[in-house]
C-alpha cells in the first residue's frame, strides 16, 4: 500500500512540474519520477519526488509548506534545494547531514549522469559542464560518481 504523504506529493509535484522542461526538453516529472523510482521507501519517494519543486517546479516555499508535509520531509527537501549563490560545498554538506536527502541526492545523481541523458545534451561544452558539476558533488559527498553510478561515466 502506498504512503498518503506519498500519494499527495505525486499530486502536488505533477502540478509543480506541469509544462517545465528538463535540459534535453523532457517533461521535468519525468527526472523526479525515475528518481523517485531508484530509491526505497515511501519517505525517500517522497522526498524523491519533491526533490525539485523549488528549483525547477512553478511551487513557493510558502506554497510547499500549505502542503503540510511532515517535518522530516520538509527538511530533506531543504536540504536538497540549493540557494541563490550557494557554494556548492555548502549544499553538499547540507545534504549530507539529512539521511533521506541523501539517499536521494544519490538517485539524482545517477539518474543525470545516465548517458542517454548526457548524450542529449544541446551541446558538448553542457554536458562537460554539467558532467564535471555532477562529478564535483559526488566527491563533496565522499564518493565519486562511477561508484554513484556503478559503472565508469564518461
Amino acid at each position: 500500500m502506498v504512503d498518503g504523504d506519498l500519494l499527495h506529493a505525486i499530486s502536488v509535484a505533477a502540478r509543480a512540474y506541469d509544462g517545465r522542461t528538463d535540459r534535453q526538453g523532457e517533461p521535468y516529472v519525468a527526472h523526479a519520477m525515475r528518481v523517485m523510482l531508484d530509491v526505497e521507501g515511501d519517505e525517500a519517494r517522497t522526498v524523491a519526488i519533491l526533490h525539485d519543486v523549488l528549483e525547477w517546479g512553478s511551487i513557493t516555499v510558502q506554497e510547499l509548506v500549505g502542503e503540510r508535509f511532515p517535518p522530516h520531509i520538509m527538511r530533506a527537501i531543504d536540504a536538497m534545494t540549493r540557494r541563490d549563490d550557494e557554494p556548492m560545498r555548502e549544499w553538499m554538506a547540507r545534504i549530507l547531514e539529512d539521511e533521506l536527502a541523501l539517499e536521494v541526492k544519490r538517485a539524482d545523481l545517477r539518474d543525470n549522469a545516465q548517458q542517454w541523458r548526457l548524450d542529449a545534451m544541446p551541446d558538448a561544452a553542457t554536458r562537460e559542464k554539467m558532467l564535471r558539476k555532477y562529478r564535483r558533488s559526488a566527491e563533496l559527498l565522499g564518493t565519486s560518481l562511477d561508484a554513484i553510478c556503478g559503472r565508469e561515466v564518461s
